[in-house]
């Protein structure tokens, strides 16, 4: 009798052990899921980061090309369209060109917008914002000023459609 007992305890036992590593597996089941949604939201933040640095050098680029005179920032708009392409690595190296298949990086598009008065058709469909881009300013006349938009757009896996960073400003001769 005594060894059927101490055969139900050694049952139970078992039972019990069973059930706190299925408990266990679950519990790393769910940390690692939390650990690897963790790590994609990181490498997204990382990605935007990246294109609105991008973005900055290249707005900050045309600002200091400044506007020119005559025709008032014909300078500035002459790149209304523009668009280019670049890639940056996980190092942080800004390329140029599609690296080797060997090198990770990401493909960036860059496009410069530009709006105003300056030269015909420049205003998509004559609009002007608020405050109007074609207003006179400080005495210098109007149809000086011109309305300068940077937009960097990637493609981000496991996303629809592209993700982009717009910034904007406004410049004048």
């Amino acid at each position: 009798m005594r060894t059927r007992k101490l055969a139900a305890r050694r049952g139970v036992a078992l039972l019990e052990t069973m059930a706190a590593s299925v408990v266990l597996l679950l519990g790393l089941m769910a940390a690692m899921a939390m650990i690897q949604q963790s790590n994609h939201a990181s490498r997204r933040t990382l990605t935007a980061t990246q294109a609105q640095t991008l973005a900055e050098q290249t707005l900050e680029n045309l600002v200091s090309q400044g506007c020119t005179r005559a025709p008032p920032c014909g300078n500035i708009a002459a790149l209304d369209g523009s668009r280019s392409k670049v890639w940056q690595t996980a190092a942080g190296a800004v390329l140029t060109t599609r690296p080797a298949a060997s090198i990770v990086a990401r493909e960036y598009e860059i496009a410069v917008d530009v709006d105003g008065s300056v030269q015909a058709g420049l205003n998509e469909n004559s609009a002007v914002g608020v405050p109007a881009v074609d207003r006179s300013l400080r005495g210098m006349g109007s149809g000086n000023l011109v309305n300068v938009r940077v937009s960097v757009s990637w493609v981000e896996p496991a996303r629809t459609g592209r993700q982009v960073v717009v910034l904007q400003t406004r410049m004048a001769p």
